[in-house]
């Protein structure tokens, strides 16, 4: 396993604000969270899980990572989404399946997520704490 690796993994092994994270640690921990509540139970799914500042963090992190587009299409979903409570069944239905395909489009593997992540641990390796 190799050293970009170790950090990616050590990212999804976070839980909250680890004192010892930097910028790089913090964005790539929360585009997982997001991401693995999109891949489990869909976008809405997530948007609707998340609390307001897990999501900021989430959208920041796509930025970060160089994902403007997925970061739009995030945010302007979960705006869509903040009505879905007063919506009927088939528009709720709707809505999530928008939020499912808009997801798989821009994410359609993990790989996307890494290679974003390769390229600003790249360019930018004091962003993320040393591993122990």
């Amino acid at each position: 396993m190799n050293h970009a690796d170790r950090i990616w993994d050590r990212a999804l092994d976070m839980d909250g604000d680890d004192g010892a994270a930097r910028v790089g640690d913090g964005a790539l921990r929360d585009v997982l969270r997001l991401h693995g509540m999109a891949m489990n139970g869909g976008l809405l799914h997530a948007v609707e899980g998340l609390e307001p500042e897990e999501l900021d963090g989430a959208v920041t992190g796509f930025r970060w990572l160089g994902l403007e587009d997925l970061a739009d299409a995030v945010t302007a979903y979960a705006a869509d989404a903040a009505d879905a409570e007063g919506m009927p069944d088939d528009a709720v239905d709707a809505l999530e399946e928008r939020g499912n395909d808009l997801y798989s489009d821009a994410v359609p593997e993990d790989e996307v997520l890494y290679a974003a992540f390769h390229r600003r641990f790249t360019a930018q390796p004091e962003a993320f704490a040393p591993l122990g």
